[in-house]
């Protein structure tokens, strides 16, 4: 959707729902438009615009230009703002278009939403329940879908007690990464911008945007979550109904399913220091924020709200002093409670009050809100809330991940795990934020399943997904242990695509882990298949003298699994199978996975059909509409047949109907599996192929018939579960130069003895109600038709193509195939 439509229709949706009170105010239509269209211009012209098409809200402590920042106070403001706040300048750079104000509890003095002139914000769901706040109008434009994405502000869980209750998810990061200049203060030690979105990769985008130039991130700040985190959870839950309690353990249920420790903790120290923000000495700060002028307006300030900051006006120093002393004291308690966990997992919130009820007890009810985000900001903790389901009792439940500071990437991961999804590829917002992150490309014992993987996730590098060097490098197995190989750039002559990962890592940490690199390693510059330079893995080329040349089998792990002993395959493995290579490794040549080939196994006979990727297009619809270009076209591909023998640990496909003449050396090799991967390996050839059974019926039905016709054909009909193979050889007297390729024939043969020399099928397809319809071939003209075998007292009849693409029924007589005896 392009941003003029986004907001055409964030307009109409607003009008629709007909909610005054979520917002204070909205930029007229024409305005927000031509801002559209601007962004819709740069975008095709080709700008960076991460949040192009995207519509925004703004809570009313933070500068919009051109709109008064009242805080939901009208009186606070004399004028509109004269710019945006960094933060609403950046939404604006990355194409998102900002539309209005929202509402929020006065002051951002509340978690409840109810605490402003313009009116209580209702529940996007439910009316007669709160909101949340204080980013009450933010949350509820987001979860309405009026807005895709909102900021708001949090200092004791006004970020995340909302996105809560609307069942959307706030980002709270790490205490100033994201710079709050143009943003009212409430608690200046403790405020922070936060960020409202329907989904988790909406709001990753947009923290990418906002933060930055403010508080650095720790040089150790990690990339992503560990492999097997640890998470703490609260072993007492005060606070929560019976209904509430069961919803959060169905989320420690889900993070437990994902392979994660949970560990009890008591969260003593982390409650006792909450209750000191409203309840001791730190309070004080919202005083210092914006109290002269509530102690000048007291008629104009929400009654709550007045009476909350006219307080904190009464505190001593040495009680603010006090409290910080004893908050120290609590965070570190805190800390060593929560040990070698990776993060905390906790309700955001305690219950879903109505209106009515906050107007009862507009104190007590908030303050039991908080109860477990109160402390977050006071320890310098960053945590992502998320929805987590639906209560009993019919409310929106949501958690909160809470990570300590700087670990903002952990957080998102473990609350994508809680969402359902799993962590992206894609560097996470910190590192798009300031987090210096380097792209680094690993080839060997340190890809994810080998042994020193850990070394780049002790370093909270974050896993980017598979990755291909350009063809000019060539990797060994070096002579070190544990094993790994070793990377030379040798140029385009005689280079290969080497396969390996990308990791992102911390630029800090990839420099302490370069101090621990043992020799020959070495870390440069590598040039990758899409062009692009990362650094990446390799080695002296002394080193890689000494080591054995790998570079055709085209990836570490893929050298490993075909040169490493694994499960012996018998017989019985093999037969009734559709198998489809994955890759074919021969010294001196790239590896080949791009080759379409696949070998149907019955009790003895088999079908081997193989097609290059990419190859010319071959028109003509009968044998002899084939060009001289065509028939050298077809030469390309391979196609036999014949029976599987089998001695010992070797087997045999011995070839009795080949495309290709044979070269004299039997088609022998050894198998053994490795996963789901059958590995084959050459005997007396130098080659490995590596296998994968295609999923079909393997018990039934099965067929094998060897064929012949009246002029001595030989031929073959197989069927596998709803797999067939079709075989008919060339004729007897088509006959050539047995030291000629095939490819030779046709060049030196009349265009019609060629044509006779291609007059041989090799076929597969598929049966499906019936119909026995061709899937590939060595003649592409037959794909699609239906060989519509007919199978009588010994004979068997099929739909052919004669030479001139006319349908011909063939007759064969069938003879059941006898197991031959491997014979040396």
């Amino acid at each position: 959707m392009s941003a003029v439509e986004r907001v055409r229709a964030a307009y109409a949706a607003i009008e629709a729902v007909d909610r005054p009170e979520i917002w204070i105010a909205l930029r007229p239509q024409a305005d927000a438009l031509a801002d559209a269209h601007a962004v819709d211009a740069a975008h095709a012209a080709g700008a960076d615009l991460p949040l192009a098409g995207l519509v925004a809200a703004v809570k009313n402590n933070i500068d919009v230009a051109g709109i008064a920042t009242t805080a939901a106070c009208p009186a606070y403001a004399a004028a509109p703002a004269d710019a945006d706040a960094p933060v609403v300048a950046r939404l604006r750079a990355a194409g998102a278009v900002v539309i209005g104000v929202t509402n929020l509890d006065q002051f951002a003095t509340g978690l409840v939403g109810t605490r402003s002139p313009h009116g209580a914000v209702r529940d996007a769901r439910r009316p007669d329940r709160i909101s949340g706040g204080s980013s009450s109008g933010s949350a509820v434009a987001v979860a309405l879908g009026l807005a895709d994405i909102a900021l708001g502000t949090d200092t004791a869980g006004s970020g995340r007690v909302p996105a809560a209750l609307q069942g959307i998810v706030g980002v709270k990061p790490t205490l100033g990464v994201v710079p709050v200049d143009g943003v009212l203060p409430a608690c200046r030690s403790y405020d922070c911008v936060t960020v409202f979105a329907r989904d988790l990769d909406t709001a990753d985008a947009a923290m990418g945007v906002l933060a930055g130039g403010a508080r650095p991130f720790p040089p150790d700040a990690p990339l992503a979550a560990p492999p097997h985190p640890k998470v703490a959870v609260p072993s007492a839950l005060p606070g929560l109904s019976p209904a509430w309690r069961e919803a959060f353990a169905d989320a420690c249920d889900r993070l437990a399913g994902n392979g994660i420790e949970l560990v009890e903790i008591d969260m003593g120290p982390f409650l006792e220091a909450a209750r000191l923000l409203y309840d001791g000495g730190l309070v004080a700060e919202r005083h210092e924020a914006v109290g002269d002028f509530v102690d000048a307006h007291r008629g104009e300030v929400d009654p709550t709200v007045g009476a909350i900051i006219a307080a904190a006006g009464a505190v001593p120093a040495t009680r603010l002093l006090a409290d910080r002393v004893r908050l120290a004291e609590l965070t570190a308690a805190a800390m060593a409670e929560l040990g070698d966990c990776d993060a905390l997992l906790i309700p955001t919130t305690t219950e879903h009050p109505t209106i009515d009820e906050v107007a009862a007890d507009p104190v007590g009810v908030n303050s039991r809100l908080g109860t477990y985000t109160n402390f977050c900001n006071l320890m310098d903790l960053c945590a992502v809330a998320v929805p987590a389901g639906t209560t009993s009792d019919g409310a929106q439940f949501g958690v909160s991940v809470v990570a300590r500071a700087g670990a903002d990437a952990v957080a998102l991961d473990l609350a994508r795990l809680v969402a359902g999804c799993a962590p992206g590829t894609t560097p996470p917002w910190p590192a798009r934020a300031g987090l210096d992150a380097t792209a680094l490309l690993v080839v060997g014992a340190h890809l994810r399943g080998q042994p020193l993987v850990w070394q780049l996730e002790q370093r909270g590098a974050r896993w980017g997904g598979p990755a291909a060097t350009a063809p000019l490098y060539r990797m060994a197995h070096l002579r070190t242990d544990p094993p790994k190989p070793g990377l030379v750039c040798v140029g385009a002559e005689t280079g290969m695509s080497i396969r390996g990962e990308l990791w992102w890592i911390g630029t800090a940490m990839l420099g302490d882990f370069l101090t621990a690199l043992p020799a020959p390693m070495s870390l440069g510059r590598v040039r990758l298949a899409d062009d692009t330079e990362v650094v990446g893995f390799g080695c002296t080329l002394q080193g890689w003298l000494a080591g054995t040349d790998i570079s055709h089998h085209g990836d570490w792990p893929g050298y490993l699994r075909r040169t490493t002993a694994g499960e012996p395959v018998t017989r019985a493995d093999v037969t009734h199978r559709v198998w489809r290579r994955r890759a074919l490794a021969v010294p001196g040549r790239p590896v080949d996975s791009h080759t379409r080939v696949e070998w149907l196994q019955a009790g003895d006979l088999y079908v081997d059909l193989r097609v290059p990727a990419g190859g010319p297009d071959v028109t003509a619809t009968s044998l002899n509409g084939l060009t001289r270009d065509e028939l050298l076209a077809l030469c390309a591909r391979e196609g036999f047949a014949g029976a599987l023998l089998d001695n010992g640990d070797e087997f045999t496909w011995q070839r009795e109907v080949d495309l290709h003449p044979a070269d004299g050396l039997p088609d022998r090799g050894r198998l053994h599996r490795v996963g789901d991967i059958v590995v084959e390996t050459g005997v007396g050839r130098d080659y490995h192929e590596d296998w994968v059974a295609a999923p079909h019926p393997v018990d039934g039905p099965h067929l094998e018939l060897r064929l012949r016709d009246e002029t001595g054909r030989a031929g073959m009909l197989l069927r596998t579960g709803d797999r067939f193979g079709y075989v008919c050889g060339r004729r007897p007297d088509v006959v050539w130069d047995p030291a000629l390729t095939l490819r030779e024939a046709l060049t030196q043969s009349e265009i019609d003895q060629a044509r006779a020399l291609l007059d041989l099928e090799i076929s597969l397809g598929t049966v499906i109600d019936g119909t026995w319809r061709i899937t590939d071939s060595v003649l592409p003209f037959r794909v699609g038709d239906d060989l519509a075998p007919d199978l009588t007292d010994g004979a068997v009849t099929v739909a052919e193509r004669a030479p001139d693409g006319a349908t011909v029924r063939h007759r064969w007589t069938a003879t059941a195939p006898a197991r031959p005896l491997l014979t040396r």
